[in-house]
């Protein structure tokens, strides 16, 4: 009892730990308020076993059973269903950073370095997204569970073979939050299989460990979703050279382009960078030439299998259902990190080196934080827009109604000559900021907020055929025709 005590008293008096609270608020902060993703309006709007059996299909059985106890056991409201979730996230994320500043300050001394790694590899470009759906708190738990396991391959490595046990049970549960960030655990991993590889017969060893202990569950998840649930993504056809081609087309996008998180080149040019002081350090090293181009090689090593632990699981689903956005590739986004966190443990680096370095590292967590807030605006500016097309759509049907005596209950929906995702002048990434009105099937559900429910039909043609010759960039009430209990929608 008292070690239990004298921890947790070293934890709260701990400066690093409201360090990271700070940071934490800084980056996500702005995101307190409830708001939406397509996704939440149709949580929020669905029978409660419609989203467990979704979320069940996807192989997210945590979530399902957190949707199951916070709607249907405790029937929290929607604002109170975020708050928790935002405030789970936000607590995950703080206590993420803390361990694993910890476990990097064994290998860097200097806590300032050590604490600006922690955030570059966890408060990465792509954790945005993380924290734009509901579920947010389960997507970040994720995070958490992946450097808890990141711990335990540290403590097998040196020499606890129980640890490797409770590694593979914490990647197992992470599969179950959300598996596009479990990439992250082989990503930081790569780092000790590194530190503890002491000739090549051990580092092979290491590597297959690592493997296992992020594949197992990974693929369990897998075969759990594919033959005990049905999901598209893992159902379809695959078509091996389709898919190759849309992986290295979304490669391209991720590294180069950064999904519009960041200014183009930003990304790639910090990775290159910091190669390059890595390349130039281990060449200007008193050591043989053996050892030097092992420690070049290291790096392209963490490079390539982070993101091979990125790319990986699109491989594993249908062709047409590959789709590279930052939330699935957020384990690359984590490099810039973990290529620090390489370069200041292994070679001795000059106070004016490190200074630059710093530098750097601030000036692009800058940036992200202004790219951050850009789209925490824009995202409650859509949320908005979203909520004046519902009411001015409402009070269409309900003048309607009081004129004509009919009661609407039916909606078709149809689509402009040029159909837009966002809404004009707001930033968008992938799945990030689109418009509910974006996607068919979330259409009646965002309408159902009114407290009115629609049952959707197929369109029409002729009126099909009317509505692809016009264009709108805002709601407009030539976008509806209405016919007895039928609304023909057009969206935009």
């Amino acid at each position: 009892m008292e070690n239990l005590k004298d921890k947790i008293k070293e934890i709260i008096t701990d400066k690093n730990l409201y360090i990271f609270t700070i940071i934490t608020i800084v980056f996500f902060g702005a995101l307190c308020k409830l708001q939406y993703a397509p996704d939440t309006y149709s949580v929020f709007t669905n029978e409660l076993m419609h989203s467990v059996k979704h979320f069940l299909s996807c192989g997210r059985i945590v979530t399902a059973v957190a949707t199951y106890v916070v709607m249907g056991i405790l029937k929290l409201s929607n604002e109170w269903t975020y708050i928790l979730s935002y405030t789970f996230a936000m607590i995950c994320m703080i206590i993420a950073l803390y361990r694993l500043n910890r476990l990097i300050q064994k290998d860097i001394k200097n806590h300032i370095i050590s604490a600006i790694i922690a955030i570059l590899i966890l408060i990465n470009p792509f954790s945005l997204e993380l924290f734009l759906y509901i579920e947010k708190g389960i997507m970040v738990l994720s995070v958490l569970l992946c450097v808890l396991a990141v711990e335990q391959i540290d403590k097998f490595f040196q020499g606890n073979k129980k640890s490797i046990i409770w590694a593979g049970i914490l990647m197992i549960i992470a599969n179950c939050c959300y598996q596009g960030t479990v990439g992250l655990f082989v990503a930081i991993s790569l780092m000790y299989i590194i530190k503890y590889s002491k000739n090549i017969k051990g580092f092979i060893v290491n590597n297959v460990i690592v493997a296992l202990t992020y594949g197992i569950p990974a693929l369990l998840n897998f075969l759990l979703v594919r033959f005990f649930f049905t999901n598209a993504r893992v159902n379809g056809e695959m078509i091996f050279s389709e898919s190759i081609a849309k992986v290295i087309d979304g490669t391209k996008r991720m590294l180069v382009n950064s999904y519009d998180l960041l200014p183009k080149y930003v990304f790639l040019a910090i990775i290159v960078i910091i190669l390059g002081i890595i390349i130039y350090k281990a060449i200007r090293e008193n050591i043989s030439t053996k050892e030097k181009a092992l420690k070049i090689l290291s790096a392209f090593y963490l490079m390539a299998g982070t993101l091979f632990a990125t790319v990986a699981p699109q491989m594993l689903q249908d062709t047409n259902s590959i789709w590279f956005v930052a939330r699935s590739s957020y384990p690359m986004a984590a490099i810039i990190g973990i290529l620090g966190l390489y370069l200041f443990s292994k070679f001795d680096i000059k106070e004016i080196v490190k200074d630059i370095v710093i530098c750097i590292c601030i000036v692009f967590l800058l940036i992200q934080y202004v790219y951050f807030m850009d789209y925490t605006r824009d995202n409650y500016i859509g949320n908005y827009l979203d909520k004046q097309v519902t009411t001015q759509i409402y009070q269409e049907i309900l003048n309607y109604e009081e004129a004509t005596g009919n009661t609407v209950d039916t909606i078709a929906i149809y689509r402009d000559k040029t159909p837009q995702y966002v809404y004009p002048e707001l930033k968008a990434s992938g799945d990030i900021n689109i418009k509910a009105y974006s996607a068919d099937w979330c259409v009646s559900r965002i309408l159902k907020f009114t407290g009115r429910e629609f049952k959707v039909i197929e369109a029409n043609q002729e009126i099909k055929e009317q509505f692809e010759q016009k264009s709108w960039d805002y709601f407009s009430p030539e976008q509806i025709i209405f016919e007895n209990n039928i609304m023909h929608l057009c969206v935009f």
